[in-house]
């Protein structure tokens, strides 16, 4: 059994390398748009169903791997999933042909939706409630590494050698595949740990549905921000467009550093308790884009990014906890129905933006946040603080 040091590097690499070919489409929508009109696809609607694709493959096939994965039915090994979505991404320096991409965009969104319940449940299973929020950190800032890494490699590769230099994404996925393929590729059935959990503890599916909402709009405001924060930025905060982009990509990299600190202090302070001192900080930090202008709402947007995304391997860890049992499932939908809900925040909030203006759109949203804070309090899991009073 390889350490555990090793796995987490391995699976966390693997989370890198599959969430690093999910971005790669919009990057690539600008140059399909022509090609996709001299073969007859005209309609913005029919150009975006390629992302469209990927995102609804991940909300209904996250949460069904999960469940195989729990009855033991089917398991995707994590080295042929990356290798699928590499291949698949790869098909767009091959052909332009918008059906057969179309069809790769499937591939791209069932390998991706494949990789991460059986990633989160092997986690699970060589964690314990004292590091489980540490693995599962490093675990998702692999993901997020290699989703921000995407649209940077994909515009080099695109201007130095346009579409057919696009195979050469290829390569990172298939080096990766190879490193792990000595790491075990599949959860086990159920460890000692997971069935003594599972004897004693009831799974409360009423708290994990409400920790499933949560997420959902914690990542609404985080993502639903990310696609219009360029504009809001540059047309209504006075920051210059090339220092708004790279204020943009900052928030994401502040959510890096805050996944990797709320994660593990998680385990010694307690997952509720990180959770909604993190809503609070990212509620008072979305709300300060708006009320300040310039460098202060720059710091706003800052200390948003870093709230707003920490939070997200406690969310997984936690309900988890709440569904022992059924860890594959928990993993699956508390990541899948998240993704889903996030690029519904995006048309949403457009429409909102046409009617009432971004900046009423965008701030509106932080009545959300408010909500999660609220729900968070109500949340059925235990405060780790007053086990050790009580102890």
């Amino acid at each position: 059994m390889a350490k555990p040091g090793l796995r987490i590097a391995g699976l966390a690499a693997g989370h890198g390398a599959v969430d690093f070919y999910v971005p790669v489409i919009p990057a690539l929508l600008p140059s399909l748009i022509p090609l996709f009109a001299e073969q007859g696809i005209t309609s913005y609607a029919m150009t975006g169903l390629l992302f469209t694709t990927v995102t609804v493959m991940m909300v209904i096939f996250q949460p069904l791997t999960g469940w195989l994965i729990d009855k033991n039915k089917w398991t995707p090994s994590t080295s042929l999933c990356i290798i699928l979505t590499a291949v698949a991404v790869a098909a767009f320096g091959v052909t332009q042909n918008y059906w057969i991409l179309l069809l790769f965009a499937v591939i791209i969104g069932f390998a991706n939706s494949a990789y991460h319940p059986n990633a989160y449940r092997q986690i699970h299973q060589f964690t314990t409630k004292d590091n489980r929020g540490l693995f599962m950190s490093l675990m998702s800032v692999g993901g997020t590494f290699g989703y921000g890494a995407a649209p940077l490699a994909t515009g080099f590769l695109y201007a130095w050698g346009g579409f057919p230099a696009i195979i050469l994404l290829l390569i990172p996925g298939l080096i990766i595949a190879a490193l792990i393929l000595k790491l075990p590729q599949h959860p086990l059935k159920e460890t000692e740990a997971e069935a003594a959990e599972a004897a004693v503890t009831k799974p409360n599916y009423k708290g994990a549905a409400l920790m499933l909402a949560i997420s959902s709009m914690r990542s609404w405001v985080f993502y639903g921000f990310l696609a219009f924060g360029v504009e809001y930025l540059s047309g209504y905060a006075n920051v210059e467009y090339v220092l708004a982009t790279a204020v943009i990509s900052g928030m994401i990299f502040a959510g890096m550093f805050g996944t990797l600190l709320i994660g593990p202090l998680s385990d010694k302070v307690g997952r509720k308790e990180v959770m909604f001192i993190s809503y609070i900080g990212g509620a008072l930090g979305y709300a300060g884009i708006f009320f300040f202008s310039g460098i202060a709402s720059v710091v706003s947007l800052v200390i948003a990014g870093f709230f707003l995304m920490a939070t997200a391997s406690v969310e997984i860890a936690t309900v988890q906890e709440l569904m022992p049992g059924s860890v594959g499932l928990a993993s699956g939908i508390v990541i899948g129905i998240p993704q889903g809900v996030s690029a519904l925040s995006m048309v949403l909030i457009g429409v909102m933006a046409d009617f009432f203006g971004m900046p009423f759109a965008l701030s509106t949203q932080v009545l959300l946040m408010i909500l999660a804070i609220v729900a968070c309090a109500a949340l059925p899991y235990p405060l780790k603080i007053l086990n050790r009073k009580t102890a």
